[in-house]
């Protein structure tokens, strides 16, 4: 796993997590429009599981979360919850 977004006190942008993801920005930014465009999610920037978590992007539909996809250095995770 690679270093995420921790500092709670401080909420990034989207551009901000976006460069976080370094040589996967494109990817993190594609996935997320990609989400929303097909699937019709609404984005939201949260710090939602703990401290091991980080800041990261909720995508819901219909208030139902799909998936959060958590910003890491170089990186992205995405978790689903369907």
């Amino acid at each position: 796993m690679h270093e995420r977004m921790l500092n709670k006190q401080v909420m990034p942008t989207r551009e901000e997590m976006t460069e976080f993801c370094g040589e996967n920005a494109k990817r993190f930014s594609l996935l997320n429009e990609y989400l929303t465009s097909v699937f019709g999610t609404e984005q939201k920037i949260v710090f939602p599981y703990g401290n091991n978590y980080g800041w990261g992007i909720a995508h819901r539909k219909k208030n139902k979360l799909i998936c959060n996809i958590f910003a890491e250095n170089n990186a992205f995770t995405v978790m689903i919850r369907l």
